[in-house]
């Protein structure tokens, strides 16, 4: 886009001129158009609520260790006194609750019902 003098002044982007515009310096500023006034926003309540709950919950599962080394460590006792019993049947339960979440999720992206 070409340039508009205004008084000698090089103006970048002359649609940012408002009316009556006599210097460079009375350009609306292009960022300013992506910030927003407090009056002409309205957030509701409960817009504001849940963000208040996700920035919770992201900060507790930030703050939270990738491994929970009591359980690590109490699994591991058990193995090594030989008391640690799996559990087949929740294995299985756990695989087919699995597979069958797995087998819904891919038909619903196929349309299938």
């Amino acid at each position: 886009m070409a340039t508009t003098p205004i008084n000698n002044n090089k103006m970048t982007n002359p649609l940012l001129a408002p009316k009556g515009a006599t210097k460079a310096s009375d350009a609306i500023d292009p960022a300013s158009l992506l910030k927003p006034d407090a009056a002409d926003v309205n957030i509701s309540a409960g817009a504001k609520k849940t963000a208040e709950e996700r920035a919770k919950a992201f900060n507790i599962a930030k703050a939270t260790p990738d491994v929970r080394e009591d359980k690590v460590a109490d699994i591991k006792a058990r193995i090594a006194a030989g008391k640690y019993e799996v559990d087949s049947g929740k294995i299985a339960d756990g695989m087919m609750r699995e597979a069958v979440i797995e087998h819904l999720a891919e038909s619903t992206e196929r349309g299938e019902r």
